[in-house]
């Protein structure tokens, strides 16, 4: 296995462990953002914003021997400002399985003064039906809140939270069918703890409207529930076609440890088009739907997973979001490629208002692409992107979607 395939693989990963250098941007804190990111770790096994390359090009053969690679990564987006992350991973594969075993620790820290800090590990059995995700970190960040609903995210006015959280996950999930349609369908079951302390550290005089709740900023949320992936592209760090639906349903339970008894509905769809021979339509749907008695850091937040980009994730937060954005992707000479971005999306205060009563929100961009590995076919992206309340710069590893 070449090491230009596994210094990629050490930046996708590292990009899903840390900071936002993947396209969703932060939940308030930067262990949320990894835990978030840790579900989209491995393409094939959880999510859509950080792939792991295909496994004919990346995975190496069951027999191969163990690798452990180390590597740097610049990171930037809005929430959490520019830094520098590193981490160390290690690919082996103890049972001779179609997919390697993967382990890995990183940390990073940003012009924020926000740090975090996590370990990953990714495993399947040896004919991949089963595969198994983990994930363990801890965080700090500084980060404006501005309040809930559409017009406190509109106003533009937040106070400074520093917020300090351990958050920990574990996902998995089975391949029930060996042949047909159904053959690139898993299902499973996740679970999601974490444990918030968050403290007021600029506040607003005359303002206390903006504070959350001291027994929110100091809590935890323990959830488990169903989750699945189908996955039916062609490549999975740069798909020219294909569909790619993950979703989630997840319970508040205080047998976890839970101080809130909510429920949490997410559901995201990509869909790729070859348009020409180095042209590409990708189209992305994302919905996320909460019940009342949710916590104000696991609200639906605009601009989450990079939906949409343009927007600081967490500036519009409510009881349901949707987002639709095509993007086209065109390569232009070499190593180079660009793309522009449009979306739409909204947010409401529950899922029963979406449709009639959503503040509806658009952005759109262009952006430059640098194929960072040719055997593993992933891109470094920069994108500036426009939203309602101006420009936003993104640099991470991977598509946006």
């Amino acid at each position: 296995m070449s090491r230009a395939v596994n210094a990629s693989h050490v930046l996708l990963i590292l990009a899903g462990l840390l900071l936002g250098a993947a396209p969703a941007d932060a939940q308030n804190l930067p262990v949320k953002e990894m835990t978030d990111q840790a579900q989209t770790l491995a393409s094939d096994d959880l999510g859509v914003e950080v792939p792991l390359p295909p496994a004919q090009a990346a995975e190496p053969a069951p027999d191969a021997k163990a690798d452990l690679v180390v590597a740097p990564i610049p990171i930037s987006n809005p929430a959490f400002g520019t830094g520098i992350a590193g981490a160390a991973v290690l690919y082996y594969n103890p049972n001779k399985a179609d997919q390697p075993w993967v382990t890995g620790l990183g940390g990073g820290y940003t012009s924020t003064d926000s740090w975090g800090a996590g370990v990953f590990h990714r495993m399947s059995d040896t004919h991949d039906r089963v595969r198994f995700v983990g994930f363990a970190g801890y965080g700090q960040a500084n980060l404006n809140f501005y309040g809930i609903g559409p017009n406190a995210g509109s106003a533009g006015v937040s106070i400074k939270l520093h917020d300090e959280a351990f958050a920990g996950l574990a996902d998995a999930q089975v391949r029930i069918f060996d042949k047909g349609f159904l053959s690139h369908l898993y299902v499973g079951a996740r679970l999601l703890y974490m444990d918030l302390d968050s403290t007021i550290k600029v506040p607003l005089p005359g303002r206390p409207d903006l504070e959350p709740p001291a027994l929110e900023r100091n809590s935890a949320i323990g959830m488990i529930g169903p989750s699945f992936t189908f996955d039916k592209r062609d490549n999975a760090t740069n798909p020219r076609k294909g569909v790619y639906v993950t979703g989630s349903l997840l319970y508040g339970a205080s047998w976890l440890g839970s101080d809130f008894g909510h429920h949490k509905f997410e559901l995201g769809a990509n869909a790729y088009f070859p348009l020409g021979r180095t042209t590409v339509l990708g189209i992305r749907k994302q919905a996320c739907s909460v019940s009342d008695d949710a916590p104000y850091y696991d609200l639906c937040l605009f601009g989450q997973h990079g939906d949409l980009r343009g927007y600081e994730t967490g500036r519009y937060r409510d009881g349901a979001s949707w987002a639709i954005q095509a993007e086209l992707r065109q390569h232009l000479f070499g190593k180079l490629g660009g793309v522009a971005f449009f979306g739409v999306g909204g947010i409401a205060e529950d899922a029963g208002a979406i449709w009639k009563h959503s503040t509806v929100l658009t952005s759109g961009g262009v952006g430059i692409r640098y194929l960072a590995s040719k055997d593993a076919n992933v891109n470094l992206r920069a994108d500036i992107a426009w939203g309602k309340d101006g420009a936003a710069f993104y640099f991470g590893i991977g598509e946006a979607f």
